[in-house]
């Protein structure tokens, strides 16, 4: 047997064949190995990550005026418009309080006036003072009091005058209150989530310190993104403008295309690991299919290499002394050792860029009996 293999590998050598560090037997059964034919392809390299999707545009509606819902004839999922009524509360409180507000400033108002009058006569009484002080006929302490009511009264015009600017605005704010109570949409959009019904009473969020009712939420489903999040080691090969492909379980068969819009640039740590949001939109008319909150699964395409031989990663090894790539070939029947240079990888697929040509028949993985000769 080892006459065979010595004049076996001579035979090699004085053809000319590179790497001829091979194993092979007359008795070895090779039926068991699965074998792949090298040849020509596309080698995409990618970061893969995972997401939500998300509308680029989402808007939580509430409203400035408080009372009972009387109508709100919309349902998640109806399109509404920029502009149109979704909801219609009872006016009467805002109405009131509208009312009391324009009441408060006319008191503000009279009472500015007032004070308005008490300067002009303090003024009148202070010339006097100061007329009868000169001809020395009061004493400097009425000269001094009345010098002191003049600028107290000033001053109550000054303390009057913000009054009836704050009554103002009080007066803007219930009046603004009064128009919303019809709840408009602020965006072309679609009817996410309705959070109250008719017959509901909501409490404004000028007046609540809780933010006020959550109304319902409206989002512009036209543009949808996904906010993925990428291992720290990737982020440095994501970039804005890459496009990427996205997947989702409820399309299986289905590839939507995403472009990255927005690297974020303070990661995210959670239990020692540390990941960057990305922002892909995806686009096209496949992308209508997609829903808020669905899972996704996103590719982001770093390099692609068209027409390059392609092998399975599983069927290349390493050398442990030499430290050489190398792969089985099925020559005659059995497996020979084969050093190659390698290229780009994706993590499944690799590039041979020297040692095998296209239709070279490659061991996956070799049979058993091989298996000492790696």
């Amino acid at each position: 047997m080892k006459k065979v293999l010595i004049a076996t590998a001579a035979i090699v050598l004085t053809t000319g064949i590179a790497s001829v560090c091979f194993n092979i037997t007359n008795t070895g059964d090779v039926s068991d190995a699965k074998t792949y034919s090298a040849g020509l392809g596309n080698l995409i390299i990618t970061v893969s990550a995972t997401g939500v999707i998300e509308p680029w545009l989402s808007v939580e509606i509430k409203s400035k005026a408080s009372g009972e819902i009387l109508s709100f004839n919309f349902e998640p999922g109806d399109f509404v418009s920029k502009g149109q009524t979704i909801i219609e509360l009872d006016r009467r409180m805002e109405k009131r309080n509208f009312a009391q507000k324009q009441a408060d400033l006319a008191g503000a108002k009279a009472a500015l006036d007032s004070a308005k009058a008490k300067l002009m006569e303090v003024n009148l009484n202070l010339k006097r003072t100061t007329k009868l002080y000169n001809q020395k006929l009061v004493s400097d302490q009425a000269r001094d009091i009345a010098v002191a009511a003049e600028a107290m009264a000033r001053a109550k015009i000054g303390e009057v005058r913000a009054i009836v600017a704050k009554a103002e605005l009080s007066v803007d704010d219930a009046e603004e209150r009064v128009s919303n109570t019809i709840v408009t949409s602020p965006i072309d959009g679609t009817l996410v989530e309705k959070s109250v019904q008719r017959g509901q009473i909501i409490t404004s969020g000028m007046s609540s310190v809780t933010g006020g009712t959550k109304l319902c939420i409206v989002a512009d489903l036209s543009r949808l993104v996904i906010t993925a999040m990428v291992d720290e080691t990737d982020i440095g090969r994501v970039k804005p403008g890459q496009v990427a492909n996205v997947t989702v379980d409820a399309w299986p068969d289905s590839i939507f295309r995403g472009v990255v819009k927005r690297v974020h640039p303070v990661g995210e740590s959670s239990e020692n690991i540390t990941a960057f949001k990305v922002e892909v939109e995806v686009s096209g008319d496949d992308a209508q299919k997609l829903r808020p909150n669905m899972t996704a699964n996103v590719d982001i395409i770093i390099k692609s290499f068209n027409d390059v031989l392609l092998i399975p990663d599983e069927s290349i090894f390493k050398d442990s002394k030499s430290g050489n790539n190398f792969v089985y070939l099925m020559i005659d029947g059995g497996p020979q050792k084969r050093t190659v240079e390698i290229g780009p990888t994706n993590g499944f697929d690799t590039a041979i860029v020297k040692g095998i040509k296209s239709g070279d028949m490659i061991f996956i993985k070799p049979p058993k009996i091989y298996d000492k000769g790696r």
